[in-house]
């Protein structure tokens, strides 16, 4: 079943790749040397802008604005395989209806878990590296701007899985075809400097020598304030990562005051969201609705059954009368459990926690075909700004901003009369979900936070969990030790086309080698 699995997954990311002709064969040997890859091949305009079959990267016809919608979409499509993260941040688990999941049960990982997403980054930041240079020789800032913050965004996750990675020596094509790893740190600080540059190339004004992404801009639809938003927020994220470090505490506060002076952060409503405009047709549905849930046929998909949500995120939504649980949940349809809202503890499996008698996906994750991508909430950016506040980085009230934050969550999944469902969820006297009645400030925010990224942000919450300790999320039943995953080995393929520079990592352990950000 997990090889028919990792099959599965083999073809999605296939069906979704669009790489340069002229680069094929290179592809095979070293990922960093990608040329622009995509999930679904767009055009701001005509019925074929979703055609797979037309390689936006061609040598006579690629553009800044031909590329930057599939490059966008491409980074969409990586998040569909969120399924590590939301299992090891306790949001979901494979179902009974399953078997196989054995290394993201045991912690037991094998060298070539999750492969793709090293190889699938690597492949989409080439894209944006692309954008970014053409867009330079054009004189278009605003795209130089995009692609800049795109790149911080794949590379922060990227460290954030691996620690140390290539960095300065990588998409360097045939150049340098063995890159060397960097130091994490120092990534981000460059990640940092790179957001700062991408803010001043987004401020520049729309004008006939600096072109509107327009259309080609499947997020913002060339909204450059937003864009701008979106770099800061990102830029707060990869500064708060860095919390546990003492030595960074006031660059993280220079950082951050430089980010609120140079326009802020996403506000409500402002949710970075791909849309494409996905059509019901194979291959070109959203990517989670295809994967996770109904084909074109309206028939189940593949792997349906195989994932729901866990017994952990479960229990804390109903026991905390929390109105976002028929949102995330649908009710087991099983005779035995019907109607009743039953997780599965991540480890377990087989006839007792079969998909019917679980909770399933609900209403708000499985909207259809054409739902948008998540990139980062409006909630996300509210939690931050929540943290920021309470770290004293910033003179804004923590408390609002938490109540904002759960706000956005309720607005977004679609809470009936959200904004007063959510007043009267975060006033009752409660910890965790009521600022004041929370001993401990720092948890009820990253707890509150990890709600809001179920089903939408399972990596983002796995890496706060890793950073903060919150929520306290158990460990598998079946773990072969008493440690949780800190991060990923690097894939075996690397070993073998980069080897030098992979063991000069020195010795790595899933779990005590961790990232250099973590407690």
């Amino acid at each position: 079943m997990q090889l028919a699995s990792r099959r599965r997954h083999v073809r999605m990311v296939s069906r979704f790749r669009l790489a340069s002709n002229s680069l094929t064969i290179m592809l095979r040997k070293l990922k960093y040397i990608a040329a622009l890859t995509a999930v679904l091949t767009l055009n701001s305009c005509g019925s074929d802008y979703l055609d797979i079959n037309k390689n936006p990267n061609d040598a006579v016809s690629s553009t800044p604005e031909l590329v930057l919608s599939a490059a966008l979409n491409a980074t969409a499509g990586l998040l569909t395989h969120n399924q590590v993260g939301h299992f090891w941040a306790g949001h979901w688990s494979p179902s009974g209806s399953v078997s196989g999941f054995n290394p993201e049960k045991t912690y037991d990982l094998p060298s070539n878990f999750s492969t793709g997403i090293w190889t699938s980054s690597y492949d989409n930041l080439a894209d944006y590296d692309y954008i970014e240079k053409a867009a330079t020789t054009s004189k278009q800032p605003a795209f130089i701007g995009i692609a800049k913050v795109m790149k911080a965004y794949v590379f922060q996750r990227l460290v954030d899985t691996y620690g140390n990675v290539p960095y300065t020596e990588a998409l360097k094509g045939t150049a340098i075809l063995r890159p060397k790893y960097d130091d994490a740190q120092s990534i981000y600080d460059a990640l940092v400097a790179d957001l700062d540059v991408a803010v001043t190339n987004l401020k520049t004004p729309i004008a006939s020598d600096n072109p509107s992404p327009g259309g080609a801009d499947i997020v913002f639809a060339g909204n450059m304030s937003k864009w701008l938003r979106f770099a800061n927020t990102l830029k707060l994220r990869l500064l708060l990562r860095q919390t546990n470090i003492a030595s960074k505490e006031s660059a993280i506060k220079s950082g951050i005051a430089k980010a609120v002076s140079d326009g802020g952060f996403l506000g409500a409503d402002e949710n970075a969201l791909s849309t494409p405009g996905y059509l019901k047709s194979t291959g070109k549905q959203n990517p989670f609705w295809e994967n996770y849930g109904f084909t074109v046929s309206n028939t189940l998909s593949g792997n349906h059954d195989f994932y729901t949500n866990a017994d952990f995120f479960i229990t804390y939504l109903v026991s905390n009368n929390d109105p976002r649980l028929s949102r995330f949940a649908t009710p087991a349809t099983d005779a035995q459990y019907r109607g009743q809202y039953r997780g599965v503890p991540f480890g377990e499996g087989s006839d007792p926690y079969l998909y019917a008698k679980t909770a399933g996906f609900g209403p708000a994750i499985l909207k259809g075909f054409d739902q948008p991508q998540v990139l980062m909430q409006s909630a996300e950016s509210f939690f931050l700004q929540a943290e920021a506040a309470f770290r004293g980085y910033t003179s804004g009230n923590a408390q609002t901003l938490f109540e904002n934050g759960i706000t956005e969550s309720f607005k977004f999944l679609g809470v009936t009369d959200a904004a007063k469902t959510a007043a009267t969820y975060y006033s009752d006297p409660v910890s965790g979900r009521n600022y004041a009645a929370s001993t401990n400030k720092l948890e009820a925010i990253i707890t509150q936070k990890w709600v809001a990224l179920g089903a939408f942000g399972g990596f983002e919450a796995w890496t706060e969990y890793r950073r903060t300790g919150f929520p306290k999320v158990p460990l598998s039943t079946r773990a072969v030790g008493t440690k949780p995953v800190a991060r990923l080995l690097y894939p075996q393929q690397e070993q073998g086309t980069n080897q030098a520079n992979v063991l000069a990592q020195g010795t790595i352990s899933q779990f005590d080698t961790k990232i250099f950000w973590m407690k």
